[in-house]
């Protein structure tokens, strides 16, 4: 694989289209090329590569590595293929994509929405067997399951999750119902596990937290160094252990009056539930940053309602917070909120 440069990346920022305040750029160094994708508000997602120097479109018919690619070159295509397996389903629209991983598509049908998440060949095999093993959630947890699974096309439909995101509720300033929250979190560490689930535990939270430091660290290299610390961090002295999601945010998260939806559940495991809990606390005290440019406090009373440890808080802690500061090291926009992260790195790793 050819090691990405900073240059590179750099060379191609500057040959996209010129982003703004409705636009999020998200740089990628873990491939071939270098690759930037641009996420317009409101309209599909746009991948870019680096060649001869300039920047080249690529497109999702063309990506190599979702087995249903050639759908995407044409609306009437899509639908021919979609129609006979899920029924009268109009409008698709293409709502994400990441080159090489994942496609999802919105589809209408009747008054409702659908989305068909397609998939490369390895995450479908590991999402159709985690589907078909799923158990039933604990309320007032409830999963948006896979309604059906289409192997042709390495792909899965899920219907539209009911309620209001999490996300947009603390986007407006709103506060949730934080005890159907907290009820929620409970109910999913207490759903049932089986032998077979893979393993979601402190060990793979530590590699993710490295992994994204390695790849941030191409754009800010000193992250590089944090990510050796990282790795030397030992476990925490307690585990929680239980069902695991593997990416609990907000984004993730739906909230009607008694039930909260989960969505994305081709991540989940077993292993330690603090996984999910800290996950979550991190991420709606990220948004809090990116938001207000401060810390709420949203995110600490989450664990402070759950009588969290602060061994635990801590070693897991920074294994997510140095996730997101790898994370936001690829996202230009974010450069000064990587260097808070990276001081609140740098302070928590100083403890050990």
């Amino acid at each position: 694989m050819t090691e990405i440069r900073r240059d590179d990346l750099l060379r191609l920022l500057a040959a996209i289209p010129a982003p703004d305040v409705y636009n999020e750029v998200i740089l990628r160094p873990d491939g071939d090329v270098p690759l930037a994708m641009l996420r317009p508000a409101g309209q599909p997602p746009r991948a870019f590569v680096l060649q001869d120097g300039a920047a080249v479109e690529l497109l999702p018919e063309n990506d190599p590595d979702l087995p249903a690619s050639k759908l995407f070159g044409k609306k009437s295509r899509m639908l021919r293929a979609l129609q006979p397996l899920l029924g009268p389903v109009e409008e698709p629209k293409l709502v994400a994509w990441r080159p090489g991983k994942r496609a999802v598509v919105r589809v209408k049908l009747g008054d409702g929405a659908l989305f068909v998440k397609f998939l490369d060949r390895k995450t479908y095999r590991r999402a159709a067997g985690v589907f078909e093993a799923l158990p039933m959630a604990v309320p007032p947890m409830e999963f948006a399951r896979a309604t059906q699974l289409l192997g042709e096309l390495c792909a899965y439909v899920a219907p539209a999750a009911p309620g209001v995101c999490l996300r947009e509720i603390l986007a407006k300033g709103e506060r949730p119902s934080w005890a159907l929250l907290d009820d929620a979190i409970r109910a999913l560490a207490a759903t049932p596990v089986h032998a077979g689930m893979p393993v979601v535990d402190f060990a793979t939270a530590k590699d993710a937290g490295v992994r994204m430091l390695q790849k941030g660290a191409v754009m800010v290299p000193e992250l590089a160094a944090r990510a050796e610390r990282l790795a030397a961090l030992g476990s925490p002295s307690s585990v929680r252990r239980g069902f695991v999601h593997g990416d609990f945010h907000d984004r993730q998260v739906f909230l009607t009056h008694d039930r909260v939806h989960l969505i994305d559940l081709e991540t989940v495991g077993s292993g330690d539930a603090n996984f999910d809990l800290i996950n979550m606390a991190e991420q709606v005290r990220l948004r809090s940053l990116q938001q207000n440019g401060s810390d709420d406090g949203t995110g600490a009373a989450l664990l402070e309602r759950f009588g969290v440890e602060e061994d635990v808080r801590w070693r897991w802690g920074v294994c997510v917070r140095a996730r997101l500061c790898g994370v936001y090291a690829l996202r230009p926009r974010w450069a000064e909120l990587v260097r808070r992260l990276l001081g609140e790195v740098d302070a928590m790793l100083a403890r050990g």
